[in-house]
């Protein structure tokens, strides 16, 4: 038997073979599946913006704590000996 004949017949056997059919629910499967998939892909996106976020968070906070706290006089024109209680704004006499 030559290679031709072998190959007629696999054919003819695949000829015989009722057409597959594709059972129900397979596509609302196939949906509920995508969507489990964009699910954990979206709670892996917000996770890594989470860890960004307190990262730069706790660096910035790491970061103000060592910087060097002085106390300075106040040199605004607006607050230099001026009476800012409400009875003076208002022009009210005691």
């Amino acid at each position: 038997m030559n290679n031709h004949e072998l190959l007629d017949r696999a054919l003819a056997g695949l000829g015989n073979m009722p057409d597959p059919s594709v059972p129900d629910g397979f596509m609302e499967g196939v949906w509920a599946r995508a969507g489990q998939f964009e699910a954990k892909a979206s709670g892996r996106a917000r996770f890594a913006l989470f860890a960004a976020m307190a990262f730069v968070g706790l660096g910035a906070g790491i970061g103000s704590t060592a910087a060097p706290a002085s106390a300075e006089t106040a040199s605004f024109r607006l607050v230099d000996g001026a009476d800012l209680s409400p009875a003076a704004l208002l022009h009210v006499e005691p």
